[in-house]
């Protein structure tokens, strides 16, 4: 395999939109499918409290003989095998917890994915978003006054390593390696800051019920020790085999009502010893303990929550001042060829200023995305 590796300079370019970069994402990033195994997993064990009253079906044969006819020919009067079948039934006073308990881990996991899948794409976001502006600055560069442009060898070399690592992180983050993939800009959904404002006020959906999904955990853990309290009852159904053959002495089927036997057990045993107490009330602690970690998460979450508002109503006031400034030096008349480069070196600073300040608040884009997802996605919701 490592033979067959290309090297990064060899992989062919490729350019996609923004919609089939995500959707190669979905299937082949490896956080999304590890989440998606966990899906699976609560899945099959939602299952298992139905599949455990299927009936079991199993074959059984043996030879017997004396030591001193080992090497004679087997007869049919020394084989014996047989087929049973057996049914089971759960703890009826467990069926109820597990049938819910099943259930609350399903939607766990399925909203673990879409929390995945949010901060996945936040981050690709981030990556595009960044190389963009970082294209419009170096096309600004190319624009620039002579003595303001920047002939240093050792930046060229430093912008084919950032070229070289946006590449390999592009590849990594869409699980696929097998192209140097070239997102395009263009067709990105745009942030609309005054669209995502009216919603900082309260935890987006997935939030919620992610914390929800946190503290109904621990509140289950905490029944599932009270439930060894109550009286265990058990039930089953024994047949004997519903196939027989016994060495040529009887063969046959056994189907006889009378031979099949229900049995019903109760039991309950005292906690003389405290056990189960005390598990309950370590159960019953953690639970409150949960409860306060999430108070306090929720209180850090609010203040970040505030601390981004500020600073994007912040940015965008400054970008649109800048705009306007810049607007103003364009509009405006110069009279001397000295007037004429003190404004295009003016325009070229303030340019290059208002990509540096959106490079940064790319930062800022990436959480508003990660917290109530893509401009679709929060139109949606």
């Amino acid at each position: 395999m490592y033979e067959e590796t290309k090297n990064w300079n060899a992989v062919p370019e490729r350019s996609i939109t923004w919609d089939q970069a995500v959707s190669i994402l979905m299937r082949h990033n490896v956080g999304v499918q590890e989440v998606e195994d966990q899906i699976r997993q609560a899945e099959r064990d939602s299952l298992s409290v139905y599949t455990e009253m299927v009936p079991g079906l199993s074959y059984y044969g043996y030879i017997t003989r004396s030591l001193s006819t080992l090497t004679d020919a087997v007869n049919s009067e020394e084989m014996n095998h047989s087929v049973n079948v057996t049914f089971g039934m759960p703890a009826l006073t467990q069926v109820p917890y597990r049938v819910y308990s099943a259930k609350v881990r399903t939607i766990s996991a399925l909203k673990a994915k879409e929390g995945k899948c949010r901060e996945a794409v936040s981050r690709l976001y981030k990556m595009v978003r960044e190389r963009e502006v970082e294209m419009k600055l170096r096309e600004l560069e190319q624009k620039a006054p002579e003595e303001l442009k920047n002939q240093d060898n050792a930046g060229l070399s430093q912008k084919k390593d950032q070229d070289e690592q946006y590449w390999r992180d592009i590849a990594r983050q869409l699980g696929r390696s097998d192209a140097r993939w070239n997102i395009l800009p263009e067709s990105m959904p745009h942030i609309v800051w005054s669209e995502y404002q009216s919603r900082l006020d309260r935890l987006s959906e997935l939030v919620a019920c992610q914390y929800a999904m946190r503290l109904e955990q621990a509140r289950m853990a905490q029944y599932s020790v009270a439930l060894n309290y109550l009286p265990t009852i058990n039930t089953s159904i024994y047949s004997p085999s519903l196939f027989s053959s016994s060495g040529g002495i009887y063969q046959g089927a056994f189907l006889d009502m009378d031979d099949t036997r229900l049995n019903l057990s109760i039991s309950y045993t005292v906690d003389t010893k405290l056990y189960n107490w005390y598990n309950y009330k370590q159960s019953k602690d953690r639970y409150e303990r949960e409860k306060l970690k999430l108070v306090d998460e929720m209180i850090d979450h609010r203040t970040r929550i505030q601390k981004l508002r500020a600073s994007m109503n912040e940015y965008y006031n400054w970008r649109s001042f800048m705009l306007k400034q810049i607007n103003y030096l364009n509009a405006k008349n110069v009279s001397t060829a000295e007037e004429y480069i003190n404004r295009a070196k003016s325009v070229y600073s303030m340019r290059r200023e208002l990509l540096e300040q959106e490079k940064k608040a790319i930062e800022s884009e990436a959480a508003v995305i990660l917290e109530y997802g893509m401009p679709n996605e929060a139109a949606r919701s």
